[in-house]
């Protein structure tokens, strides 16, 4: 348990350093290229260091960043006055996709194998989600670092065309 704890340190003070953000985007971006590589090693029947270096590849990131971060940012981006339910609905949505990528797996593994001979689909179905990630971060994520709670609060308070058009 100690050992665990010890592994959050650097990935704390990193998120700090660089910003949420800018962590979200260069992780989906390696994940993408990671996981289309896991593809290329799956689909060729690769073997040696390359299969280790892909998996890695594809665990480091996850690990700095699209697996803690969705944790650390639900409690920073949520208004105050629906942050425990909006948490509570984001905690098992992950929990469910959780679930459900380690439910389907050996599903999507057979599939996969049928169409294409290999299980490298299942890698390359896992960068486009990535790739989605990626249009996430650029378009929705806001940057967190150094705000407080009331500042990211009011980031979400843009008024709306909607309310330019009625002001006089």
């Amino acid at each position: 348990m100690k050992s665990l704890l010890h592994s959050f340190q650097p990935c704390r003070r990193l998120v700090d350093r660089a910003g949420r953000r800018p962590l979200w985007l260069v992780s989906s971006f390696i994940m993408i290229g990671a996981n289309g590589l896991l593809g290329v090693v799956f689909h060729c029947n690769l073997t040696g260091p390359i299969v280790l270096i892909a998996v890695f590849l594809c665990a480091i990131p996850h690990s700095f960043a699209l697996g803690p971060l969705p944790w650390l940012m639900m409690s920073e981006i949520f208004p105050t006055r629906i942050r425990a339910r909006a948490v509570a609905i984001t905690t098992t949505f992950i929990w469910l996709v959780g679930f459900l990528a380690t439910y389907l797996f050996p599903i999507l593994s057979g599939l996969s194998q049928r169409w294409i001979g290999s299980i490298g689909g299942v890698f390359w179905l896992s960068g486009v989600v990535c790739v989605f990630a990626l249009i996430f971060g650029v378009t929705l994520l806001p940057e967190t670092k150094g705000k407080t709670l009331e500042e990211i609060a009011a980031a979400w308070n843009v008024p709306s065309q909607k309310d330019a058009i009625r002001k006089p």
